[in-house]
């Protein structure tokens, strides 16, 4: 099973979102405010979308 693959299916929190984005090296305001932007202000994820994002 691929990385990617074992976050089908998966909510994750905004909190738990940021951390995935801090642990891939986006840690300014800017990262956050065009995560926000592109997958909207939620309080959950799907964590394959985050790692869509992050270019997973």
């Amino acid at each position: 099973m691929t990385y990617s693959e074992s976050a089908e299916g998966v909510e994750i929190t905004k909190k738990r979102a940021f951390q995935e984005l801090r642990r891939h090296g986006n840690c300014r305001a800017e990262d956050f405010a065009e995560f926000l932007e592109e997958c909207g202000d939620k309080e959950t994820y799907m964590a394959s979308d985050v790692l869509r994002w992050l270019g997973y």
